[in-house]
């Protein structure tokens, strides 16, 4: 006698270790046929994909030939189990063909003839199969497979408890089973997403290159048009990006990118500006500098087309702002300021000071390091011309362009002077 609490147990201890529902079903059926000593022990299982169930194991002497029994969507048996369950109760929920060959008709007179029919063709099947009982595999509404067992090979009746068992079995399976799909579709769906993520990363880089291109081709009209200025942002941008690793800000993925285009590009709008202005030689008039000034304006309204730059035109137009609020377009103050557009008004007003033009010849290192220190809180943010000139002692051979150590040597000033 079988002890069948104990064989659930050990069941479902089996049934954890399955991720594969179609593993399981096995199993399962290859647990009936040892434990409960019978004729056969088959599952059908339901096929989405072809809109039917079909066999997934048979054994014992009467197993069934799987791979060549398949049962339709529209076939009783499975019919009764999805759209008859009111009436499937009349035989207990399940079928049994014992009591299908001893079918009393009259007893059940509420039973229609199109149903009697289709009794009879479930008794059909179960006789071709071999099969003694035909146990549903639900979850819910869904059913999932369906249980066929053979006859007791002592050739007894099987006893309430045994079929109360094959149900139980028959129902933790189901359960399982809809575990283990939920378990894989979400393998499937994180397989989809990492490859949606894949993709999106691919789109990134490529848009970071277009952000790239976009930037060098902008850099490319300024060259065009003032080819000092072009080395001037090269340099600027050096200077710019080893600022503001002294300050410790957070460069890492595009934050670097917006940082460098800042740089590259605080000067785009000087395209806009008359050459009789922008290469005038000597100093501007009234009139000449105001229209200087509308570069920012104007660069702004360069970027203003182009969405990925708006961090980026937002830092320009605040490029020529001073921290004690004395600046221009909008004479904003202090922390207001971003710290970027801070970043570009000391790199630049230092690289122009000490860079030669046709107009004028570069001041001295010494003369330049003066101006950052004597204006610190006024025209530049503190913080940031300490940040500069401590990264600029620290690095500016590493950093630095050819032609400015060029001018740095013509200058003929000692190293150690120079970072005092």
């Amino acid at each position: 006698m079988i002890n069948y609490s104990e064989a659930l147990k050990n069941a479902a201890r089996s049934m954890v270790r399955f991720k594969n529902p179609n593993n399981l079903l096995r199993m399962v059926v290859r647990f009936i046929a040892r434990e409960s000593n019978l004729t056969q022990a088959s599952m059908l299982v339901y096929e989405s994909s072809k809109q039917r169930y079909s066999f997934i194991d048979s054994k014992g002497k009467d197993r069934i030939p799987i791979h060549l029994v398949r049962i339709d969507l529209d076939h009783p048996l499975i019919l009764w189990f999805l759209e008859k369950k009111d009436k499937l109760q009349i035989l207990e929920g399940y079928f049994c063909l014992k009591k299908l060959k001893s079918f009393n008709r009259v007893k059940h007179s509420e039973l229609s003839p199109q149903d009697l029919k289709e009794i009879e063709k479930i008794k059909e099947l179960m006789i071709s199969l071999n099969a003694s009982l035909c146990i549903p595999c639900f979850y819910h509404e869904e059913l999932l497979g369906i249980l066929i067992l053979g006859n007791k090979k002592t050739g007894e009746d099987f006893l309430e408890e045994e079929i109360q068992f094959f149900e139980t079995l028959a129902n933790d399976s189901a359960m399982t089973i809809k575990n283990a799909e939920t378990q894989t579709e979400l393998v499937k769906r994180n397989a989809e997403l990492e490859e949606k993520l894949k993709e999106n990363k691919v789109l990134r880089d490529k848009e970071q290159q277009t952000y790239y291109e976009i930037m060098l081709s902008l850099a490319q009209e300024v060259r065009m048009k003032d080819s000092s200025t072009f080395g001037h942002l090269e340099a600027v941008e050096k200077l710019g990006i080893m600022t503001a690793e002294e300050l410790g800000l957070d460069l890492s993925g595009k934050k670097r990118v917006v940082l460098s285009a800042s740089l590259r590009l605080h000067d785009v709008g000087k395209i806009g500006i008359p050459d009789s202005v922008l290469k005038k030689e000597g100093s501007l008039n009234e009139e000449e500098w105001s229209i200087m000034k509308e570069h920012v304006d104007k660069g702004v309204k360069i970027l203003e087309p182009l969405t990925d730059f708006k961090e980026v035109s937002d830092i320009i137009r605040c490029h020529h702002e001073n921290y004690d609020g004395s600046g221009y377009p909008r004479g904003i103050k202090g922390d207001e300021i971003p710290i970027e557009s801070s970043i570009i008004s000391v790199v630049d007003a230092f690289h122009a000071m000490i860079s030669s033009r046709c107009y004028k010849k570069g001041f001295p290192l010494d003369f330049a390091i003066n101006e950052l220190e004597t204006n610190k809180g006024k025209q530049f943010h503190p913080k940031v011309v300490d940040a500069f000139l401590n990264a600029f002692k620290k690095n500016m051979f590493a950093y630095y362009d050819s032609r400015i150590k060029k001018e740095i040597k013509s200058q003929n000033k000692p190293q150690d002077k120079i970072q005092s």
